[in-house]
């Protein structure tokens, strides 16, 4: 598959959007756990600009288009969102996640449920990007 989007251009733009997003990227407070989530995180999220499914738009958001769908666009975390967690209980971790994800995009969760293992991975980076703990 061909890159639409040169790493220097990705990172720059997940900088901007974490930049916009008041999500923290001072790696010096991570631990070597934490250091190596958040390279790995970090990682496909920027593999995926560079892939073009993912943009960030004028104001820092992330805007995902999966494979035969339309775009959706991910907005900050709130308290509904954290509320969105606990929808489904204990052990139902996917459809807690997939609430999140509705609240965070204004998508529907059948929107999520339709998607391709690859586009429904790519949102979930993106939402725990969103959820991280500060």
């Amino acid at each position: 598959m061909t890159q639409k989007v040169v790493e220097e251009v990705a990172l720059t733009e997940f900088a901007r959007m974490c930049a916009a997003n008041r999500i923290e990227q001072d790696e010096s407070k991570l631990d070597a756990k934490e250091l190596e989530e958040w390279q790995d995180l970090r990682g496909k999220i920027v593999a995926d600009i560079c892939r073009g499914p993912l943009v960030i738009d004028a104001e820092g958001r992330p805007v995902y288009t999966p494979a035969g769908g339309k775009a959706i666009t991910f907005n900050p975390a709130t308290g509904a969102t954290l509320m969105a967690l606990e929808t489904h209980g204990k052990g139902k971790d996917v459809s807690n996640m997939v609430a999140a994800m509705a609240d965070m995009t204004g998508a529907n969760k059948g929107d999520f449920a339709r998607m391709g293992a690859r586009d429904f991975q790519a949102c979930g980076r993106l939402a725990r990007l969103f959820l991280a703990d500060q």
